[in-house]
């Protein structure tokens, strides 16, 4: 027998022995005392009970995650380039209040957006086609950049004429462009309000807005009109004011 064939035995030999050693030890349990019984369990079972709890609550959690809980997003607000939001959780605070939002599975977003960073830009981009976002407050290149692909609602068209009337002096004006599938200009229909600028508007400053130019525009796509205009009602409310002030 060579050096291989006897370590094989060998090998085989100790296997052997390990589950007789370990056979003998599931037979004796019967034997032992209760504090001994517990202590067996925890060395042989106790990590594999763990293990298989925590699988179970893990995959409960998901499943109930996926087929149960039904969320609803009440508002999305995609600011852009305004960093000042970043470390700001008193807007997001007084905007659930104000649409008396108390449950977790309600949401109301307001997040920033670099554009000087590639996932970010691809993020909003695949928000904005999943109808996810319903209102955008941007520079102005990038609101005439959204408005020409047709991105931006007429807010003549949207808002009742009270409202609209409100922000008649910060109504921004911008054109569609149509092109063809090259890109190469077909026609440019006339110009439309699609935004509102709200620089020197009191809420976004008191919660610390900066903007030169802070255009909010309303996303064509979106399915929550009432909210974008309770929206619009917040940034025009004097309590709104007192209240961003008070932060």
């Amino acid at each position: 027998m060579n050096i291989d064939d006897k370590k094989t035995a060998l090998d085989d030999d100790s296997l052997l022995y390990q589950k007789r050693d370990d056979s003998l030890k599931k037979k004796d349990t019967s034997n032992l005392s209760r504090t001994q019984k517990v202590g067996y369990f925890r060395d042989y079972y106790l990590r594999t009970v763990i293990v298989v709890i925590i699988a179970v609550i893990a995959v409960s959690s998901l499943v109930y995650t996926m087929f149960f809980r039904h969320q609803t997003t009440i508002l999305s607000v995609a600011f852009i380039n305004e960093a000042w939001l970043l470390d700001n959780t008193g807007l997001d605070d007084a905007l659930r209040e104000y649409y008396e939002l108390t449950s977790d599975d309600e949401l109301l977003d307001c997040s920033n957006y670099s554009l000087d960073q590639y996932g970010d830009q691809m993020k909003l981009t695949t928000l904005i086609a999943a109808q996810s976002v319903d209102i955008l407050v941007c520079p102005e290149d990038q609101f005439n950049e959204y408005s020409e692909r047709g991105y931006l609602a007429d807010l003549s068209e949207l808002l009742p004429a009270e409202l609209y009337g409100q922000f008649a002096d910060q109504i921004m004006e911008s054109s569609e462009i149509e092109t063809d599938d090259e890109g190469a200009v077909l026609n440019t229909l006339p110009a439309a309000p699609h935004g509102i600028d709200i620089s020197d508007n009191a809420v976004y400053q008191a919660y610390g807005g900066m903007g030169e130019k802070a255009i909010l525009c309303v996303l064509s796509n979106t399915e929550r009109t009432d909210s974008v205009i309770r929206f619009l009602e917040y940034l025009l409310s004097p309590a709104s004011v007192e209240a961003a002030q008070a932060e």
